[in-house]
């Protein structure tokens, strides 16, 4: 992972504590979209982060199985805490929201069908999808270098989401155009 030059650097590891508290926060606190609030908290709350690092960070936790935040989050606790620290920050990012979303459920679930409820649901996923758009908006920007960048983006959203294309087959093709248009693959001079 490259480290920027004007690079947030955190003077001392942080406790598994400390992950396991602020990832908590992050998770309460989101609504709609994980990525954008923990992208607020570790890159501009916390500083612990940059934009690059967490787009990247980001990046590797979409390529892996799994929920991409909880990788994420998985990969950045390491970096502080090693194992515990993994444990420390995916604990602190699923354990508050299972006990509510179990116990919203059960609450729920004899009231499901009342137009007020659907409503309210309909509501709340507007609300979610422009989060994301926000989100990915200020990802993009700071990502997405260049006339390529730009294409690759257009042809990879329009694979997935107008052709219905499987994203496994997208990012099949897709992973080595966009790591090849970025200079991955190109010898280094010195």
């Amino acid at each position: 992972m490259r480290l920027d030059a004007d690079a947030p650097q955190v003077s001392e590891k942080l406790t598994a504590w400390q992950l396991f508290v602020a990832f908590n926060a992050i998770t309460l606190t989101a609504f709609g979209s994980l990525v954008a609030v923990g992208r607020h908290a570790l890159v501009q709350k916390h500083k612990w982060l940059t934009d690059a690092e967490f787009a990247e960070m980001l990046a590797i936790g979409q390529i892996l199985p799994g929920p991409n935040m909880v990788n994420l989050s998985a990969a950045f606790g390491d970096r502080h805490a090693g194992w515990r620290g993994s444990v420390a920050c995916v604990g602190g990012l699923i354990a508050a929201p299972t006990v509510i979303a179990i116990s919203l459920a059960a609450l729920l679930y004899s009231v499901v069908q009342h137009p007020r409820i659907d409503a309210a649901l309909a509501g709340m996923a507007a609300a979610a999808a422009g989060i994301v758009l926000a989100t990915a908006y200020k990802l993009g920007r700071g990502s997405l270098k260049g006339r390529i960048g730009l294409l690759l983006c257009a042809l990879i959203f329009a694979a997935v989401a107008g052709l219905r294309l499987p994203l496994a087959l997208v990012l099949v093709v897709a992973l080595p155009i966009s790591l090849w248009s970025c200079g991955v693959f190109r010898r280094s001079t010195s």
